[in-house]
């Protein structure tokens, strides 16, 4: 019998990484319709848009759609799950990276919540596939 391999399979980390970019379409589009309709002018929403319980909230949205982007590429790894989702989180941390270092390019510089976000990107992935570890296990030991 051969030995188990564990290595990151390219296809579980693609489609995690597609899952984690339409959870957060599917999330941001309502919240920024919320935005839209609860402004009344420009002014108005900027304000919403930078208010903490906005930003907080597409935090949360974020880190639950990199969770679900994990969950993914655990469930399509066939072995070696944890390491997958760990791919899917490294992905997105490091676009989320290019993405601040762009905006700080040209003065917009991470306040506290962005920093915050990159650093819980990882974890959010490995709780998305812990998630799926646990679900592994509790059908082994029903079996």
């Amino acid at each position: 019998m051969g030995t188990r391999t564990m290595r990151f399979r390219r296809k579980a980390i693609l489609y995690g990484c597609l899952t984690y970019f339409g959870a957060s379409v599917a999330a941001v589009i309502p919240f920024v319709l919320f935005a839209f309709v609860t402004s009344s002018d420009r002014n108005a929403l900027q304000t919403t848009v930078d208010s903490a319980g906005y930003r907080l909230t597409g935090l949360i949205l974020s880190l639950v759609a990199t969770a679900a982007g994990g969950y993914v590429a655990a469930r399509m790894a066939w072995r070696a799950e944890l390491m997958n989702a760990f791919g899917v989180g490294v992905f997105v941390t490091l676009l989320l990276i290019l993405s601040q270092a762009s905006q700080a390019l040209v003065g917009n510089w991470p306040d506290l919540l962005d920093i915050v976000s990159i650093v819980l990107t990882i974890p959010a992935a490995l709780g998305g596939g812990f998630l799926r570890v646990s679900q592994l296990e509790q059908s082994t030991a029903t079996d």
